[in-house]
């Protein structure tokens, strides 16, 4: 079996090949004819001088709409820090206009027209992103920087970018890091492939060092996302085991990975016990109650089985 170093370097060369584009990187052109609302907004001309925020959306989205008067404020509080929003949708120019138009002073920022997806492309697929609303920073060096959803983090990762105290290099490494989980859901879930898969889950873990959250998300998507077709249970354990020894076992959520990895292992008796203990530190009744079922289904389970 090839080291995990070894299959580290191989990934992501694959990944680097297929992807072309990475955090870090410098950000594709934004190449638009016509303009909505603003504009025209040139980034290599803006390099040394302005921070972008590239976002992908459309009429017709909902959570795209009730982002937009978000992204006017964003807009308005780093204007004079140089900050330039863009929104960019391929839809015709003539509905565009029409919705801006009823939008009005809500959505105050650049918008124009990405005919054919052709910057959607550059940005959105290296990524493996489909679904929009979907935001991208752009540095003063005309670096891509962050990406995701507009409400979720952008907030905190521009204020970083515009004082100067973003970490890119941690960036770079969540980045590698998404991607290579992306890989592994491709290759787990192709039987030619799966043991391939079971040394790429080694080398997240590895990545992951002590990143106790890193490691308890992969151990979740494992066990719980649709994209994967194939559950690799021994692997998820080794992800959340970590990830509840570094801490974890006060964060209620992480206790209730563990339990589930250790279930789906087949270690059922301790399982009950761990989410005995998630239903303890749980933080609202919510939480509570889905852990609660959660327990009836493995105790339901275990006397099925002929336990306890």
């Amino acid at each position: 079996m090839k080291s995990l170093t070894v299959v580290l370097a191989l990934v992501i060369t694959s990944l680097n090949a297929r992807a072309n584009l990475a955090i870090g990187d410098a950000a594709p052109p934004v190449s638009i004819k016509q303009w909505v609302k603003g504009g025209p907004v040139d980034i290599a001309a803006g390099k040394g001088k302005n921070i972008y925020v590239v976002e992908f959306w459309a009429t017709w989205c909902g959570p795209c709409r009730e982002t937009i008067p978000h992204m006017t404020e964003l807009q308005k509080k780093y204007r004079d820090r140089g900050v330039v929003f863009l929104g960019l949708t391929d839809e015709a120019p003539s509905l565009v206009k029409s919705f801006v138009q009823r939008m009005g002073p809500k959505m105050d920022y650049a918008v124009g027209i990405d005919e054919r997806d052709k910057v959607y492309g550059t940005y959105m697929t290296p990524f493996g992103q489909d679904g929009i609303p979907h935001a991208f920073i752009v540095d003063k060096d005309s670096r891509l920087v962050w990406h995701g959803h507009p409400v979720a983090g952008l907030d905190k990762a521009l204020e970083e970018v515009v004082s100067g105290k973003f970490n890119l290099e941690q960036a770079k490494s969540h980045d590698r890091i998404r991607k290579m989980q992306l890989q592994y859901i491709e290759f787990v879930n192709a039987p030619a492939t799966r043991a391939r898969a079971s040394e790429l889950g080694d080398a997240i873990i590895t990545e992951l060092g002590k990143n106790a959250g890193g490691l308890n998300s992969f151990a979740w998507l494992i066990l719980t996302d649709r994209r994967v077709k194939h559950r690799d249970a021994s692997l998820a354990l080794k992800a959340a085991k970590p990830a509840y020894d570094l801490g974890g076992s006060k964060d209620p959520a992480v206790v209730d990975t563990y339990a589930r990895a250790l279930f789906e292992s087949g270690q059922k008796e301790a399982a009950i016990e761990q989410q005995k203990a998630a239903i303890s530190l749980a933080k609202d009744e919510g939480q509570r109650l889905e852990f609660e079922s959660t327990l009836k289904k493995y105790q339901r389970l275990l006397r099925e089985s002929g336990g306890r």
